[in-house]
């Protein structure tokens, strides 16, 4: 038998035994059945009843001790069974807990288990690696007191959510290591339990970002050095294009005009593009600068309508505006905001079919100020849209459109500027019903 399953070993043998005192025990009553009834065959001088009596009394104590042996044999099996799974399964829950131990302290992911104070107890090897540093240097740390000095604030509100077991996922954090590095990370906490079960504990992951965030810094730095030098260019063909069609020059044919026309056309388009590329990669270095004044939204409504009006005509829309006199003066900065409007309204306009409806809504409350920007137009397809605010997207069905154009950065660049407003931004939209974007400020 395998020295491997004692349990079954025991389990096998007890059966046997089980089986066996069952056979012995019928066998003796069947010799006795045959005595009593044919006493002759086995007692050629017959039997006395004296002798009788004596026969009975031994074969009873004969049973009666094979009887006895067999339940306490199976007695003495079943506990040493026992004791057998139990220590078979703690010597595998051992095995598995070393086995865990080990895949614990050799991932490639860097590892820590927190306390309720979110002191760093159990480190890795890739934690430790990561960190620069020694287990006795960081075991009982916390591990929010590694933040950079310029993420104070927000490690500190990670450090409350985590207290108050709100669960922190993926979330981008500048760290400095036991030598001074600073790395950027995404650190998601998993909640636990301790050993008995009532002290709120936690697993920390950490995942270094650092190289993808120079390498985005550097993509930036590039974006913005192109904007910057395509920007006068871009200037100068507006002027002098602006200039042929004043025909201030000359008169210009009719083909010449068209022409030209083109020219400009296609050289704003190059100048928004512009323009949205600088202003984007200035909010992802910190640098949009924002200037907050008193500001009309009605007024900046009405520039925007003026600047759509041909757009809005060509299509036959409607445009109800419900104005409320609720921000005609609030603390904002007007060009900003403007840009953030003028996107919206615009994405209304492209995207609503002839004779369909745009509304504009401004509304204030004690404590916030909301414009809202609806239209009945093609929506954006449920799959789709909680990428929606994502760099460079355009949802399937308007992209197909052939008279649509854009560059997916228009709504990303939207909620950027509202979020470094302090605002911030939502929608609600059904494909072929139309779509609702709500400004909060």
């Amino acid at each position: 038998m395998s020295k491997e399953h004692p349990v079954l070993n025991h389990l096998a043998v007890s059966f046997i035994v089980l089986i066996a005192s069952i056979g012995i025990l019928f066998a003796f009553l069947a010799i006795t059945q045959d005595v009593f009834l044919y006493p002759e065959r086995y007692f050629s001088g017959g039997i006395t009843l004296a002798q009788l009596e004596q026969l009975v009394i031994l074969i009873s104590g004969i049973l009666a001790s094979i009887s006895v042996s067999a339940v306490l044999y199976l007695l003495a099996t079943r506990r040493t069974s026992t004791e057998l799974t139990v220590a078979n399964t703690t010597r595998w829950l051992a095995i598995s807990r070393e086995q865990f131990r080990r895949l614990y302290d050799n991932a490639p992911v860097p590892y820590v288990t927190l306390n309720a104070e979110g002191e760093i107890g159990q480190p890795n090897l890739a934690a430790l690696r990561f960190f620069e540093t020694t287990p006795e240097e960081l075991i009982g740390k916390n591990l929010f007191s590694f933040r950079a000095d310029e993420e104070g604030k927000f490690a500190d509100q990670l450090f409350v959510n985590y207290k108050l077991k709100i669960p922190i996922n993926r979330e981008e954090l500048q760290i400095v290591t036991g030598r001074g590095k600073k790395k950027w990370v995404l650190i998601s906490i998993f909640e636990t339990k301790s050993l008995t079960g009532k002290e709120h504990a936690g697993l920390a992951s950490i995942f270094d970002i650092t190289e993808q965030k120079h390498l985005d810094k550097a993509k930036t730095e590039f974006v913005s050095l192109a904007s910057h030098q395509l920007r006068t260019p871009l200037a100068t063909i507006r002027w002098y294009t602006d200039m042929l069609l004043s025909e201030d020059v000359g008169e210009l044919s009719a083909k010449q005009k068209e022409y030209v026309e083109g020219l400009f056309s296609v050289d704003k388009e190059m100048i928004d593009l512009v323009d949205a590329l600088l202003n984007v990669s200035r909010i992802e270095m910190g640098t949009l600068p924002v200037d907050k004044k008193p500001t009309n939204v009605e007024d900046l409504i009405e520039s925007i309508l003026v600047e759509l009006g041909p757009q809005i005509g060509e299509k036959k829309l409607r445009i109800e505006k419900v104005y409320n006199d609720a921000l005609k003066n609030i603390e904002s900065d007007p060009k900003l905001l403007r840009i953030v409007i003028q996107n919206l309204i615009s994405n209304a306009v492209k995207y609503t079919p002839e004779e369909g409806t745009v509304t504009i809504a401004l509304e204030k409350s004690l404590h916030e100020k909301k414009i809202i920007v609806s239209d009945t137009g093609f929506g954006i397809p449920k799959d789709a849209q909680e990428r929606v605010f994502t760099k460079l997207f355009r949802a399937d069905n308007v992209r197909k459109l052939s008279t649509s154009q854009g560059t997916g950065l228009g709504l990303y660049l939207v909620k950027s500027i509202v979020e470094t407003l302090g605002g911030t931004i939502t929608f609600v939209s059904e494909e072929n019903t139309g779509s609702t974007f709500t400004i909060t400020l």
